[in-house]
């Protein structure tokens, strides 16, 4: 039998720091195989939850444990609705990839049945459009009865911004800072290994990685704001976050809200362009040489700026000043599904408000430059869920047999 154990360590405080660590040991037929140490470390002002209290490790490595087929132990105890809510997601990404992830069993040596719940909401805040977005519409009361109190904002070291770069997060923290003082917010930081200790798609496991960090802050706000990914009318599945799973990584002491899917991505800029602190600040780069600013360039940088001009918006002064966008836009390669739909509602919303610019009719060319490997994807999908035993379907497998002589 191949199994997991987490066993969670002692919390330690170094200087202003809390430690909070959890063993996860690998074990084939009773041989620990491999054996490694996850860590979320926050500033010691935050009261943390008890040592032995795995929810947020149970969080970081499920994903991980369904992909490996290994059932789970936990040596520490459990919240008896999250194991419930669990079950659920497993069911939901194992009939999505059936050939990915199986559906595996947990068992806890205490599980919990604590129903009280901290007032007040934490929310992720690295100074990207979604959680811009999320914060603004929250603080303004926008969201009329669904309006929640955010007590304060987390920003995590050890995702987009390596460990390693620590003046690089450190610049990127102090911009969110000033931003979030505009509306009276505090920032946290919370760093952790999670990226060099638990291997996965990101794709698919960054929804878990989020809340199992922002679980550690349970005893402080009772809520976990996830920003959307995608809108209500062009959800992507399977994609690590959505409405459909996101809640499913709560509990009773710690509900988690996906936040925006009321919203495209152009249409939360064209909400947040209201809040000059927020796009004066906004971050959304994670492929350029410098972590703490936009680099301009790469394709999330370009789609953003797009994401403006859609709204008829100039580019905000976060971005460098580039003459010509269009030569850019050539070389951009779209990778996964998630990011053609964001290029598809830019030309779609720009058309909607009858924009004409020269780089409206570009988009099309650089939604069709896809790698080989993603219009493979885009076929399967198509394949499995969209069409019957039909002669449509019959050309969709020929194709993706015989190769790709046209366009998708």
């Amino acid at each position: 039998m191949k199994l997991i154990e987490l066993e969670p360590l002692e919390t330690s405080f170094i200087g202003e720091d809390c430690i909070r660590k959890c063993k996860i040991i690998r074990i084939d037929n009773n041989i620990k195989i491999d054996e490694d140490i996850l860590w979320f470390q926050f500033d010691n002002s935050i009261t943390p939850p008890d040592f032995d209290d795995c929810d947020s490790y149970l969080l970081a490595i499920i994903m991980v444990a369904m992909r490996e087929k290994r059932h789970i132990n936990v040596r520490g105890k459990v919240s008896q609705s999250l194991l419930s809510n669990l079950t659920e997601y497993q069911a939901a990404w194992h009939k999505w990839l059936p050939e990915v992830y199986d559906q595996i069993i947990i068992k806890s040596d205490v599980i919990t049945t604590n129903h009280l719940r901290e007032k007040g909401a934490i929310c992720a805040f690295s100074g990207g459009v979604d959680a811009t977005f999320s914060v603004w519409r929250h603080t303004q009361q926008k969201n009329q009865h669904r309006s929640q109190n955010i007590k304060m904002c987390a920003f995590v070291h050890g995702f987009d911004i390596p460990i390693e770069a620590k003046d690089e997060f450190s610049n990127a923290f102090a911009r969110s800072a000033i931003t979030l003082e505009d509306v009276d917010l505090n920032l946290v930081s919370i760093s952790t290994n999670y990226r060099q200790v638990i291997k996965g798609n990101w794709e698919h496991i960054f929804s878990c990685a989020l809340v199992a960090v922002l679980n550690n802050f349970k005893i402080m706000a009772g809520t976990g704001i996830v920003g959307s990914s995608e809108s209500y009318d062009s959800l992507i599945i399977p994609w690590g976050s959505s409405p459909i799973t996101d809640h499913l990584l709560g509990s009773d002491e710690f509900v988690v809200i996906h936040d925006g899917a009321s919203h495209n991505r152009t249409e939360k800029v064209k909400e947040i362009v209201h809040w000059s602190k927020g796009i004066e600040n906004l971050r959304v780069c994670w492929e350029g040489d410098l972590k703490d600013k936009n680099c301009g360039k790469c394709e999330k940088c370009l789609r953003t700026q797009l994401n403006f001009l859609a709204s008829g918006t100039p580019v905000p002064k976060c971005f460098p000043v580039i003459e010509n966008i269009v030569p850019l836009l050539k070389h951009i390669v779209l990778k996964n599904k998630a990011t053609i739909a964001e290029w598809e509602q830019i030309y779609l919303f720009a058309h909607k408000e009858k924009i004409k610019s020269y780089w409206v009719e570009e988009i099309p060319k650089v939604i069709r430059n896809k790698p080989v490997k993603t219009k493979r994807m885009i076929l399967k999908s198509m394949i499995n869920y969209s069409f019957p035993e039909n002669t449509i379907r019959r050309r969709l497998i020929f194709r993706l047999k015989n190769g790709f002589n046209k366009e998708l």
